[in-house]
């Protein structure tokens, strides 16, 4: 009787620590991540995390969070999981990184016809108006240096909080230009969701691997084991290829 009783309390011990709920940010923009006609999430981003966590066994909320916020909710535990993050020391001493995800390639999108071209950091210099950055976003270390060069950094970036106020601040012309991973600007000319008149620059700005973070306030070291065995399993049995594949489509 009492082996029976153990062996139950084993069981419910082992449910409650591998149970597992997440919360995950999502925005809702282009390919990554949007709502559809009928309001369910939809892009790669939300592909790639039901997959990962059905495969870990974890059910998951999505919830709509500005990227600067967000990461301050991951640091204390009021968010579980973020997508598309770039590794930094700074991020590394509050989240786990599982990936990599995919490749991240930053450009420069204006309207078409600009009087500059940008081709290189230093084209920055000799435009008149601003660009457009993310709040908090990570651009890489050869933009990090070029931004401590300038002064004052804002008169040549504009920080904003979301995407949408981006376009809406190129549209008024009140920026020359912003920041935009690749993979969404081609999403939107695809779908026709953003402006026909808009121009992506040469320069690449960052080119560098992103991944899933979770909170190390609240994953658990057995729900990020989980995780990351769902990873390895996902990326050797090719379904994250597939994924991404179907996402420049």
């Amino acid at each position: 009787m009492f082996r029976q009783l153990f062996v139950f309390a084993l069981y419910l011990f082992s449910t409650y620590a591998l149970s597992c709920e997440l919360v995950v940010r999502v925005e809702d923009y282009a390919a990554q991540s949007h709502r559809d006609e009928n309001k369910k999430w939809q892009g790669i981003d939300i592909k790639l995390t039901k997959a990962l966590l059905n495969q870990a066994g974890c059910g998951y909320r999505f919830v709509p969070v500005p990227w600067g916020r967000a990461l301050k909710m991951l640091e204390v535990g009021e968010l579980d999981v973020m997508l598309s993050v770039s590794k930094t020391t700074e991020r590394a001493n509050f989240t786990h990184f599982i990936g990599p995800q995919r490749i991240e390639k930053i450009k420069i999108v204006s309207k078409e016809n600009p009087a500059i071209v940008v081709s290189s950091f230093k084209d920055i210099l000799k435009i008149p108006l601003p660009h457009g950055i993310q709040e908090g976003a990570y651009y890489g270390e050869s933009f990090n240096a070029f931004t401590k060069m300038l002064t004052p950094a804002d008169r040549y970036f504009f920080k904003v909080a979301n995407n949408d106020t981006k376009l809406s601040l190129l549209i008024k012309n009140r920026i020359f230009g912003f920041l935009e991973e690749q993979l969404n600007i081609e999403y939107e000319i695809r779908h026709e969701l953003t402006p026909k008149d808009i121009f992506i620059h040469p320069v690449i700005v960052n080119q560098a691997p992103v991944y899933f973070a979770s909170s190390k306030e609240s994953v658990s070291n057995e729900q990020l084991k989980a995780i990351e065995r769902a990873f390895n399993h996902l990326t050797f049995s090719g379904v994250f290829d597939q994924i991404l594949l179907t996402a420049q489509n």
